[in-house]
C-alpha cells in the first residue's frame, strides 16, 4: 500500500497509513511547513479519535486513553491558529464525510473481535503514529524555511506527541 492508497479495513492499517502520510512529498517535492503542520494536526485528530474510542470501550479501562484525548485536543487547538481554517478543512479527520465515525467503528470492531488480553496491536500502531509525529515536529522546529509562528507551533505540540508516544508504550513502560 502506498501513501496515496486508501487505508485498509483494520485500525492498525489506518494508523500506519497516517504515519506514512505525515512526511509524504507533495507533487514529488518536500511539503511546505504549513502543510506538514496540517498533516500533524490531522494525525493528532486521528489519535484523539482512537483514544476516545479506547477510553469509552476498552476493557480494562485505562486512564491513559482519556489523557490521550486531552493531549490531542490541546495539540489541535494550538495548531489551529498556525494552520488556518482552509488547511484544517483540507486535512482534518472529516466528520462530514463520516471518517470519524469510520475510525470509531474500526476501533470498536478491533476491541470487540480482535483484541485479546495483552494484545498490543493498537498500542503499537499508536506508538508508530506518535513517533512519526515526534520526528515531523522536531524537523519542523529546526526547519529554517518555516516562519517563526510555524516553528513555535511545532515546538509547542512536540511535547504532546512525546507524551502520547509514552502513554501508548513508546517508552516500553506506558502501561
Amino acid at each position: 500500500m502506498t501513501v496515496s492508497e486508501p487505508p485498509g479495513r483494520r485500525l492498525r492499517e489506518v494508523l500506519a497509513h497516517e504515519a506514512r502520510a505525515l512526511t509524504a512529498p507533495a507533487a514529488d517535492r518536500p511539503a511546505p511547513p504549513v502543510v506538514l503542520l496540517a498533516r500533524a494536526r490531522r494525525a493528532f485528530a486521528i489519535a484523539g479519535l482512537v483514544s476516545l474510542a479506547l477510553a469509552e470501550h476498552a476493557l480494562p479501562a485505562r486512564d491513559a486513553h482519556a489523557l490521550g484525548v486531552r493531549l490531542t485536543d490541546a495539540a489541535c487547538a494550538v495548531l489551529d491558529s498556525a494552520v488556518g481554517p482552509e488547511l484544517i478543512t483540507a486535512y482534518r479527520a472529516d466528520l462530514g464525510r463520516g471518517e470519524a465515525g469510520y475510525l470509531a467503528q474500526l476501533a470498536e470492531l478491533h476491541l470487540a473481535f480482535h483484541a485479546q488480553a495483552g494484545d498490543t496491536v493498537i498500542d503499537d500502531a499508536m506508538v508508530t503514529l506518535s513517533a512519526s509525529l515526534c520526528d515531523l515536529l522536531d524537523a519542523l522546529t529546526a526547519n529554517e524555511r518555516a516562519i517563526p509562528e510555524q516553528r513555535g507551533a511545532a515546538r509547542a505540540v512536540a511535547g504532546h506527541a512525546r507524551e502520547l508516544w509514552a502513554l501508548y508504550g513508546g517508552d516500553a513502560g506506558g502501561w
